[in-house]
């Protein structure tokens, strides 16, 4: 599989190289607009210096967001001829990628999660009807590569990943800082406090990762009447207090989701 990656940041990065590791594609063709090329390796390149008369079958569109249309703007026919464009930037609209690159190729809008950087990554998938059932497969393996892989059959879903896949290992990092900040004030060591709290956070997830895992289950068979665990419960589910502050905290990053995507 000849690859072209435009941006080659943390994200695109670990994509690529989880891509090589695996044995998925065996080189790399590299452009990143930030980076200087490198004269030793030549890992690196600009625009103009990846072969003109080349033919990609995947092209990955790694850049911010607001590069996204000019990056695709600069590959020429050939280079499209046989590619399918998959793009990580966030909020840009599925109409707007093909605009860019000329309708030449399909496009596939990703939005993976940061935990594709150790191989445990959430991507949501979506393409236009226009990309055939073999390549959605090889996109499909791709992605489950660092992780797990998800189609939405609609573009507008792509906001709802965003609010709860995309956005939410901030929130589960959010969770474990308060819970260490709270064993500190409780008198524990401020590295035993972040190593419990990560540790839990790991087996917990582990956990709900088993065969048939059922999230309430789970919880209520930690949860022993008048015990320690319910004390604590009472608390986050007083006014369905937590419960709440959740559902506020996605709906808030899903608005901003559709914000994005009506500006680009």
């Amino acid at each position: 599989m000849n690859v072209l990656f435009i941006g080659y940041g943390r994200m695109g990065g670990a994509l690529g190289d989880a891509w090589l590791r695996g044995g998925l594609v065996s080189h790399l063709n590299i452009v990143d607009p930030g980076l200087t090329p490198d004269p030793e390796q030549r890992r690196y390149a600009h625009l103009e210096e990846v072969p003109a008369e080349r033919a990609f079958d995947l092209i990955v569109l790694a850049v911010k967001p607001a590069y996204a249309s000019a990056a695709l703007a600069g590959l020429n026919d050939r280079q499209c001829s046989q590619a399918v464009v998959v793009s990580v930037a966030a909020g840009v609209t599925e109409r707007t990628l093909s605009n860019a690159v000329g309708q030449r190729s399909p496009v596939v809008r990703a939005m993976p999660n940061t935990p594709v950087l150790v191989g445990a990554g959430c991507t949501g998938l979506y393409a236009s009807e226009r990309l055939d059932t073999a390549r959605r497969a090889i996109i499909s393996g791709l992605f489950e590569a660092v992780g797990s892989a998800y189609w939405v059959a609609e573009e507008g879903l792509l906001d709802a990943v965003t609010a709860i896949s995309g956005s939410g290992p901030a929130y589960y990092h959010l969770f474990s800082e308060a819970l260490a900040e709270a064993g500190i004030k409780l008198g524990l060591d401020p590295q035993l406090a972040r190593d419990l709290a990560a540790q839990t956070a790991f087996g917990a997830a582990t956990l709900q990762h088993q065969p048939h895992a059922n999230f309430t289950d789970l919880r209520i068979a930690v949860t022993s009447p008048n015990g320690t665990t319910a004390a604590a419960i009472d608390v986050f589910e007083t006014q369905a207090k937590l419960r709440e502050l959740v559902e506020a905290a996605t709906y808030a990053a899903h608005r901003r989701s559709v914000e994005l995507s009506n500006e680009s």
